[in-house]
């Protein structure tokens, strides 16, 4: 009887980590698309709209990847690289490319 507790509380925290980690994909893909957005427009001076509907399939994008067993070698080491620049507050840092796109 203990065991079937410690089983279910096993999988709360399983799904808990796999839903926050999806989320955390999905807010990557809205900021990636916001970031190009707001580069390219610049550029070119807003030949593009910015579509809602656009950004949330970034969204789904972003989830898709980071969920994806085998895209985890590539995303694990990217949100150490921005957990530390968050951190240590390198404003630069976050201004650039490599910050901001989702892979």
């Amino acid at each position: 009887m203990f065991n079937k507790y410690i089983y279910n509380n096993k999988k709360i925290l399983q799904y808990s980590l796999i839903t926050g980690w999806g989320v955390l994909g999905f807010k990557r893909g809205i900021n990636s698309y916001d970031y190009r957005y707001k580069k390219y427009s610049e550029k070119y001076s807003q030949t593009d709209s910015y579509l809602y509907s656009v950004k949330i399939f970034n969204g789904f994008l972003g989830t898709l990847l980071y969920l994806n067993p085998f895209i985890l070698i590539v995303t694990i080491p990217k949100e150490i690289y921005r957990l530390e620049v968050n951190i240590r507050n390198i404003e630069y840092e976050k201004n650039s490319d490599y910050y901001n796109e989702l892979l």
